[in-house]
């Protein structure tokens, strides 16, 4: 909200408070773990994981899983429920490549000193840092910063030791965090400092082909105009293949599971269960003679049936389709059943009131005193006037005021209510009309011109009692005693996709995948596709958002040439497609003789009506071809001949897909002047993308050659 979010007189205790409060959102390490996990091991010093034989402790990990999940939920905070999935990977990651870079950086004597570290801490100090001593109006009081950054003890005597030695662990963990910061700079210009020195002629030819561009008209043959049963690609032509291009078919360790998924979803009897409570619900409601008879009744359901009362709360906050019934009813009248998202709802209205804590919307504009208080209000006057003239608002904000948000928020507060604001302000904003203009109002943060543009003042409160099928715990070991049975039968002997379809489940096989992975969005089974051999079946397990999954290993690769079959199909359909090629040539070369004579390639309908010719217009040399598709044959062929084509009908050109016969309507050279005003900076772009590359490529290989131990399994579910 900007400056008006902080409309109270700035100290220094506050500052302190402030910066405490924010630590202790900020550091969650006192948090009480559980004492002992399912395995009997104290997760205090419980081992999570290990890159290269260092440990990763798992109360690390939590506390680094709780900070970034927490700072999350106050970007959403809307957000009903929060998945931390996601965060625990994000941390996992961070963790084995920060551990993977120390461990090379000291390998290679790359290191950062304190004295490095010292001189952001104290030069240039972080946002999170600098925040807390940071005032209403955007000033950074550094040295107030300094005194409490250099001397953390002083909050204990303000506070207490306690919150000292927090600020203590805070400043550390920072420290930390720009130490790894530094350190993976240093290695990112270490790694890439070989690939740094880039080609002149290399620029030029990059800035060209991103530059030149061509017009053409194109008539396509596809190569699939020749039916696959036209053309045969034999076992020993893929083999022959394989054999010759055998070092293109590397590949990682690999691994393939079959799995039969069981989605976990309300039974007919759960639905039938629903239905019988509607029933129920309905009959008693009809029942009773007297509102205050249904009166009881409904309150009766609301605790039989997990019924909630919504607390006051104001009418613009209601969801719309439930305020459309609240606003016909009766004070304690019912109405129902209703179809919501959440399923068949009955509504009682508990109460109105109106006035009891009404909130105002505003937008302001605020001027700062400066060195002349009378100048300021004196051009706070001529604002109001543009304003109160019909200008918007919004842009004046955007113009003129000085509150650090309202370039992004164009001075808008949203809504506040009582005591949320310092009083001049909030007495201005409250009794001023919806749609008004008033100011210059004076607080100790300046003059503000305000204009209130809503307010919330009608309350509501409500009952609700909402039907809708859920899963029974008899579903739910329904559905695993399936689950256990496909298991055992293929541990008796049956086909795994084979025992699952008589059992009515949903099955398949995954593609190959690597460690890396989170197969079908589980850590747990990519460890045990790992951990285990060809054949071995996974108990079932419950995997969120999925179902209940049963897995099989179905296939194992190690690192190393990729076997023929399971590169046989990609090459069947490599040799497929040029022999379709070879077939379409004939065919080709009619084509472009009965179209070549013609002086628009877009009378060639005229000659055949089967034959289609579409415009692509700004070519570029790159394989990309609008209204044709990805060819990179075809577009390089266009731009070797555009210099001698001289607008005739050229072809028949053989590409990655089929053939073609084009017409160049026209072409555009790169500029060579712009090439020359912009050499520097487009050589330093490539070589920062020339060091970066590397720098990617290096760390994801160090990953896949280290020895990475990944427990996460055993203690957080899927």
């Amino acid at each position: 909200m900007g400056t008006l979010s902080k409309m109270r007189t700035i100290s220094p205790y506050v500052l302190v408070v402030i910066a405490v409060l924010f630590i202790l959102f900020m550091v969650i390490s006192d948090i009480d773990l559980p004492t002992i996990t399912s395995q009997g091991q104290n997760l205090a010093t419980a081992k999570l994981g290990e890159v290269n034989g260092e440990k990763i402790m798992y109360a690390e990990f939590e506390r680094r899983v709780k900070e970034q999940a927490e700072m999350a939920r106050q970007q959403n905070p809307n957000q009903e429920e929060f998945d931390e999935a996601p965060v625990r990977e994000q941390v996992w990651n961070e963790m084995v490549d920060e551990i993977l870079m120390r461990q090379e950086a000291k390998k290679l004597g790359i290191t950062v000193s304190n004295d490095e570290v010292l001189d952001v801490l104290l030069e240039n100090p972080p946002d999170v840092l600098r925040r807390p001593f940071t005032d209403s109006v955007g000033r950074f009081n550094r040295d107030m910063y300094l005194e409490y950054v250099t001397n953390p003890d002083l909050i204990a005597q303000r506070g207490s030791a306690e919150q000292a030695a927090n600020f203590k662990k805070y400043l550390v963990r920072i420290e930390d965090a720009i130490r790894m910061d530094k350190l993976q700079n240093n290695m990112r210009a270490a790694v890439g400092s070989a690939f740094g020195a880039i080609d002149p002629l290399y620029v030029q030819n990059r800035f060209t082909t991103d530059n030149s561009t061509l017009d053409a008209d194109i008539l396509q043959l596809n190569a699939n105009l020749i039916s696959d049963s036209a053309v045969t690609v034999g076992a020993e032509e893929i083999a022959n293949y394989y054999k010759a291009h055998e070092s293109s078919y590397k590949q990682k360790a690999v691994r393939k599971l079959n799995y039969a998924i069981l989605p976990i979803v309300p039974s007919q009897a759960d639905s039938q269960r629903v239905q019988k409570r509607l029933e129920r619900m309905m009959g008693d409601l009809n029942t009773a003679q007297t509102p205050g008879q249904r009166d009881t009744v409904f309150e009766r359901f609301v605790g039989d049936y997990g019924g909630q009362t919504v607390d006051f709360k104001f009418v613009q906050d209601v969801p719309p389709q439930t305020l459309v019934m609240l606003n016909n009813l009766p004070l304690r009248g019912v109405v129902g059943p209703i179809q919501t998202q959440q399923g068949l709802t009955f509504i009682r209205l508990d109460d109105r009131r109106s006035g009891v804590n009404a909130q105002t919307k505003a937008s302001h504009i605020l001027l700062q005193f400066g060195a002349n208080k009378d100048s300021a209000k004196a051009e706070a006057m001529r604002i109001m006037q543009e304003a109160q003239s019909g200008k918007d608002f919004n842009a004046l904000a955007k113009q003129y005021s000085k509150d650090p948000s309202a370039a992004q928020n164009s001075g808008d507060l949203g809504f506040f209510g009582k005591g949320m604001m310092v009083k001049p302000f909030e007495d201005a904003a409250g009794t001023a009309a919806v749609g008004s203009i008033v100011g210059p109002v004076e607080t100790q943060f300046g003059w503000h011109i305000i204009k209130v543009t809503d307010r919330k003042t009608d309350e509501i409160k409500y009952s609700e009692v909402t039907l809708q099928p859920t899963i029974s715990q008899s579903t739910r070991s329904g559905l695993f005693r399936a689950a256990a049975s496909l298991k055992e039968q293929t541990q008796g002997g049956a086909k795994f996709l084979e025992a699952a379809q008589k059992l009515g489940i949903q099955a398949g096989e995954t593609a190959y995948f690597r460690r890396i992975s989170s197969i079908l969005g589980s850590r747990t089974l990519t460890n045990f596709a790992f951990d285990g051999n060809v054949g071995d079946i996974h108990d079932p397990i419950e995997i969120k958002n999925t179902g209940i999954v049963v897995a099989q290993i179905a296939q194992s690769r190690l690192p190393g040439i990729k076997p023929l079959e399971d590169a046989r199909e990609e090459i069947r359909m490599k040799l497929l497609t040029s022999k379709k090629l070879d077939a379409l040539k004939g065919k080709a070369q009619e084509v472009f003789a009965k179209v070549s004579g013609l002086d628009s390639l877009n009378k060639a309908k005229g000659v055949d009506s089967t034959l289609m010719v579409v415009n692509s217009a700004g070519i570029t040399n790159n394989g990309r071809l609008p209204q044709v598709g990805a060819d990179v044959a075809l577009s390089a062929s266009l731009f070797a001949q555009a210099a001698q084509a001289g607008g005739k009908i050229i072809g028949p050109i053989r590409g990655e897909r089929g053939y073609y016969v084009a017409q160049i309507k026209g072409s555009k050279q790169a500029d060579a002047a712009a090439f020359a005003a912009q050499r520097a900076t487009l050589a330093q772009a490539e070589r920062t993308k020339a060091m970066g590359q590397p720098f990617f490529k290096w760390r994801n290989e160090l990953r896949e050659r280290s020895d990475i131990v990944d427990n996460r399994n055993k203690y957080f579910r899927d």
